[in-house]
């Protein structure tokens, strides 16, 4: 699981050296807020993409 999240990171943050001395609160937060976008966006393609 630590593996999985620390890849994740590198794909939003970059290199561990960009965010290894963030708090893990943050690291956390910025994983919440990419699962956030990443289910919008599931939903509008769900909806067709229209605005009601």
């Amino acid at each position: 699981m630590e593996q999985y999240r620390d890849w994740r990171l590198c794909q939003l943050v970059g290199p561990p050296h960009t965010w290894e001395d963030l708090p893990a609160e943050r690291l956390d937060w910025l994983l919440a807020v990419d699962d956030a976008v990443a289910q919008a966006r599931h939903n509008v393609q769900q909806d067709g993409g229209s605005d009601g």
